[in-house]
């Protein structure tokens, strides 16, 4: 009895204990919303607290100068064609890496792999010179490209562990009834990575949503920045309008977190499918 009531006792202090955490973590975002539909005289003279003249000036003031419209397509349209090809190749190079048998399929997880310990701001100077070289700057698809192609390390070592537990069997099957290979990847096994997909995908959003440094080095035409991008700029040219800049990042959040609700019952699936020793 006394064992019940300790464990019970000790699931409500840890309860209380992540309640108390969780409203720490929250409490930024909180304060950022909170902020951005105050004038900036009330912002200014008391930041904690709630709305006391309640407007929306601070966004129709935001959208206007940032041309928030056009930089939030870039943007869209950078991470939506980033998460779709890095989540395509990931998926195409881990299904052949895991039906390699032989020695050399654990030579290639392990060059693919190696790709995630390599920082990117050791090779940013090079690839921009790179890139400027071959005329390859302000161009939004490039930017596309060079996002896959640093992200797909992380696809591919997340594929590849979940991969290795799907029953040979299942391609078996689909072989017998007449489903050539390409189909079977794409019909059969596609399918059951579906977690492990949406997982990566959202991983790849977020990396390439928030991201500053490449499209900053990137991208020098004003009609192709990101929204990273704007809001800094945004930052610099109006860094006393504190109440647009706390409207305009609020913005800016808002794809994350509906995207972030939507997906969250298959990220932790996701993650741990792919947690198979290679």
């Amino acid at each position: 009895m006394r064992e019940k009531e300790e464990k019970e006792k000790g699931g409500i202090v840890a309860t209380i204990i992540m309640l108390v955490l969780g409203i720490l973590f929250v409490m930024p975002i909180l304060l950022l919303v909170m902020n951005s539909f105050k004038p900036y005289s009330d912002m200014i003279a008391n930041f904690l607290a709630p709305p006391i003249h309640f407007t929306l000036d601070n966004y129709k003031t935001a959208v206007e100068r940032m041309d928030f419209m056009q930089v939030f397509l870039n943007s869209a349209y950078v991470t939506g064609g980033t998460v779709l090809l890095g989540v395509l190749v990931s998926f195409l190079a881990a299904y052949g890496i895991a039906h390699i048998t032989t020695k050399d399929g654990q030579l290639w997880y392990l060059l693919f792999t190696l790709g995630q310990i390599i920082p990117f701001h050791t090779i940013m100077i090079a690839l921009q010179v790179m890139t400027t070289k071959f005329n390859m700057n302000n161009s939004l698809t490039v930017l596309i490209c060079l996002y896959s192609g640093f992200h797909c390390a992380f696809g591919i070592f997340t594929y590849v562990g979940f991969l290795k537990s799907v029953p040979k069997e299942l391609e078996e099957a689909a072989c017998i009834d007449g489903c050539s290979a390409f189909r079977t990847m794409m019909q059969i096994i596609f399918p059951l990575v579906k977690p492990t997909s949406i997982t990566i995908g959202v991983l790849f959003f977020l990396w390439t949503w928030n991201d500053f440094l490449m499209p900053s080095l990137m991208i020098n035409e004003t009609g192709k920045r990101t929204l990273t991008v704007m809001i800094y700029m945004f930052r610099s040219n109006a860094s006393s309008d504190w109440n647009l800049l706390i409207a305009a990042l609020t913005l800016s959040i808002i794809p994350i977190i509906v995207l972030y609700i939507l997906a969250q019952k298959y990220i932790t699936s996701g993650i741990t499918a792919g947690a198979v020793k290679m």
